[in-house]
């Protein structure tokens, strides 16, 4: 439901797709109906005037009826004697019967005055125009039949495309609102749900959904109508027996719904088997290097073929369902048409016009009436199969909608505040009060870390892998928020602040590099859009990027996608993000292992370019390169989760085991490269 709401903006489309499927319905119903008469010049040896004619006389006559007309003038005037005699016996079941006999009788005449006022019609508005040869006439209802099949098929096409105009328009608009959402939850909530798993709901889940929707708009829409068009027109033969029709579909109905639960509970399983598929394929592709390097294709090709098989039996068992669906609709089906075709033949046959002592019909049946009867019967099966595979492809539908909205609907702890307080643009302190966080519960990650850092201080941090470094300073722009303590900029706690102002002064440069697919150009102006070119290229330079960028073939027109992105070395990589952090001139920098891949030589030179570029701004550096130490004025050793030890360099040797632990373990000798 909250997916038509979506839809509802298109609301006018819906309409017109609606009045289309009901002359669709009503060509339809128009096209069987042409059976009856083509029966009548096939087996009589009149034309349809002389018919028609003979048909206003007949029932004139019934309706004119003297002996009828009589036992009513009888029975009214036994109901006036007896309303007058207080004293009459079995007073109350006389006027009983007598009111039932008199109604039945008047009803008959009402009935044949009806039909002979429906025939005169039928003369006047059609028979009179058609010619009187018989095969004239034939050939003239084929034509009539050529053009309303015609007809029909245009409506249908607009049907048809105005749902699928509908259904995809309204995909679209929930594909950006579920990315909207996704990309504004916390990178803790996207981590957890997984990139494979984002991947899934907004292209296979989506996919099913639409399916869903094409069903619902459409031969929910039109099938209905088509079935309630021939029933109509089995009616106006015999209510009676399309009454004992319509029971057997009533049947099947809920036969249908019954199934439709565990369609929807094995859609589920189906789609969350996908999702699987998607993840390792992921994972195999991305770690490709990984996988050869081992020699493990063996072990992935286990790997993927498990996960194959599992998605397999779960979209076999669906199969098994909506393949029973239809057999059983059909058999359900046929016994209804069946029954009601039994019962007409009797009433043809025999000449009757009761079963079992109630009415069917108010004269007996003619073969041409009970042919025609079959026929609307018949076709009303039609539309009941074709709606039984509509439920799979709605349940299936449901069931993506539902796992869509589960992420959708997860509220991100990490709010924008956009009403709260704005940061300055030059903050001259930045402290962690008694921070602790754990990804996990029970699983600490930070335990009581103090720290206060002062504008325009470089503070290197470094510790064992593990240790907490990346995530406390992921704490600084609200990647996450501490469980206990807060963290301040001028005395104003994060996640009070307003979102906007504090990341508008961040730069953050990580040793796991994002290109994304576009220009180099646009890549490094990222932070800054709207940067000139020149900008563009004094950042480029300042990154000692710009040497490489120009012996590209297109420069700084390179696309940097996952083709062209692999042509580009690792330590290239990190010098276009360190152009893109320093192009975006931050107040306050944040760079974790940003050299990891870069060589000793380009090293040199961006240090040297860091050096001016720290300067007034207060910057934090994650490392473990001896080289890169030398631009802090202050290092902090973690460990644990925990501040260990606060200093320079040589104080640190001195007073901190840990960190001389780190030092020793480093390469000896003025050129060591590594903590």
């Amino acid at each position: 439901m909250r997916v038509l709401r979506l839809s509802w903006a298109y609301r006018a489309r819906i309409l017109v797709s609606g009045v289309a499927a009901l002359f669709v319905a009503l060509f339809w119903s128009l096209n069987l109906s042409a059976v009856y008469p083509v029966l009548q010049i096939l087996s009589a040896d009149k034309n349809l005037q002389q018919w028609v004619a003979e048909q206003i006389d007949q029932n004139q006559k019934k309706a004119e009826d003297e002996k009828r007309i009589a036992r009513i003038e009888v029975l009214r005037g036994q109901l006036k004697a007896i309303e007058a005699n207080p004293n009459a016996p079995d007073k109350d079941n006389t006027i009983r019967r007598n009111l039932r006999e008199l109604a039945e009788l008047e009803g008959e005449i009402k009935e044949y005055s009806s039909k002979a006022y429906r025939y005169k019609l039928l003369q006047a508005n059609v028979i009179v125009h058609l010619p009187t040869g018989r095969f004239q006439t034939f050939v003239l209802i084929v034509i009539a039949l050529i053009v309303s099949i015609a007809l029909k098929g245009i409506f249908e096409f607009i049907q048809e495309t105005l749902v699928g105009v509908v259904v995809h328009r309204t995909l679209f608009d929930f594909r950006n609102l579920f990315f909207r959402s996704a990309i504004h939850q916390d990178v803790h909530q996207l981590g957890e749900a997984g990139t494979t798993e984002l991947m899934s709901r907004i292209t296979n889940d989506m996919e099913q959904l639409g399916n869903g929707m094409k069903m619902l708009y459409g031969r929910v829409m039109l099938e209905p109508l088509k079935m309630l068009g021939c029933i109509i027109g089995a009616c106006i033969i015999s209510w009676q027996l399309t009454f004992m029709f319509v029971i057997v579909v009533l049947i099947a109905v809920v036969t249908l719904n019954k199934v439709s639960r565990s369609i929807k509970k094995a859609a589920r399983r189906v789609l969350e088997r996908m999702s699987m598929l998607y993840k390792v394929l992921k994972e195999s592709f991305d770690g490709l290097k990984l996988v050869k390097a081992f020699a493990r294709e063996s072990h992935e090709r286990r790997r993927f073929r498990a996960a194959n098989m599992d998605y397999y039996k779960r979209t076999i068992r669906v199969i098994r369902i909506d393949s029973a669906v239809g057999p059983l609709l059909e058999t359900l089906g046929v016994m209804a048409v069946s029954l009601a075709l039994v019962a007409g033949a009797y009433l043809v046959l025999e000449q009757k016009t009761h079963i079992f002592g109630l009415r069917m019909i108010d004269d007996p049946l003619g073969f041409e009436a009970l042919i025609t009867l079959y026929m609307f019967l018949a076709t009303i099966a039609d539309p009941v199969r074709k709606l039984s595979s509509v439920y799979t492809k709605m349940q299936s539908g449901m069931a993506a909608a539902d796992r869509i909205y589960a992420l959708h609907d997860r509220v991100p702890s990490i709010r924008p505040n956009a009403d709260g307080p704005r940061l300055p643009a030059f903050a001259e302190s930045i402290e962690f009060r008694n921070v602790c966080f754990s990804y996990h519960p029970g699983q600490s990650v930070l335990n009581d870390v103090n720290l206060t850092v002062l504008a325009g201080e470089t503070v290197a941090f470094v510790g064992p892998n593990g240790c907490g470094k990346s995530t406390l300073l992921g704490l600084l722009p609200r990647f996450y928020d501490p469980d206990h303590g807060s963290v301040l900029v001028d005395g104003v706690p994060l996640h009070e602040a307003n979102l906007r102002s504090l990341r508008k002064q961040l730069g953050v440069v990580t040793q796991d590099t994002v290109l994304f697919d576009d220009t180099i150009a646009n890549n490094i102006a990222y932070g800054k859009p709207g940067a000139t070119p020149d900008e563009v290229e004094a950042a480029a330079k300042k990154a000692h990027a710009h040497e490489f960028i120009i012996t590209l073939t297109a420069g700084y027109q390179t696309r940097t996608g996952d083709m062209a992105a692999s042509k580009l070395s690792g330590g290239q990589k990190q010098r276009i993000a360190l152009a893109r952090a320093i192009l975006r001139d931050p107040r306050i920098l944040i760079l974790d292992e940003f050299t990891s891949q870069i060589d000793g030589e380009s090293e040199a030179k961006i240090h040297e370019a860091l050096r001016e570029f720290v300067v007034g701004r207060t910057t934090f550096l994650i490392t473990h390169r001896r080289s890169t130490l030398e631009l802090a004025s202050r290092i902090v050793v973690m460990e644990e989760g925990r501040i260990q030890a606060m200093g320079t360099h040589s104080e640190l040797l001195l007073s901190s085991p840990t960190y001389r632990r780190l030092y020793d373990n480093g390469e000896a000798g003025p050129r060591a490269s590594t903590l």
